[in-house]
C-alpha cells in the first residue's frame, strides 16, 4: 500500500526518528515527541528521503544510507 503514517512517539533523546516498514508495506514513521517542531519537521523528512532513495529495500551500509537522506 505504501501510505506514510506519522506517529509521534517517546524516543530515546539520540533518537530524533525510525521508520518501520509493516506487513502491509506502509512506512510508519514515528518522530521523537520530545524534540521542537522544527527539529520535528527535519526528522520527518529526513525519513522522508530514506523512503524517496528507497533505503529499505537496498544492501547498501546503513552508513551510507545515512549521508545520502542527509546530504539532500
Amino acid at each position: 500500500m505504501e501510505s506514510k503514517i506519522l506517529r509521534l512517539a517517546p524516543l530515546p533523546p539520540r533518537v530524533n526518528a525510525v521508520t518501520v516498514v509493516d506487513g502491509n508495506g506502509d512506512f510508519n514513521i514515528y518522530v521523537n515527541e520530545h524534540l521542537s517542531l522544527e527539529a520535528r519537521r527535519a526528522a520527518y523528512d529526513h525519513e522522508l528521503e530514506h523512503i524517496r532513495r528507497e533505503h529499505f529495500f537496498t544492501d547498501k551500509p546503513v552508513e551510507e544510507c545515512e549521508r545520502e537522506a542527509k546530504n539532500n
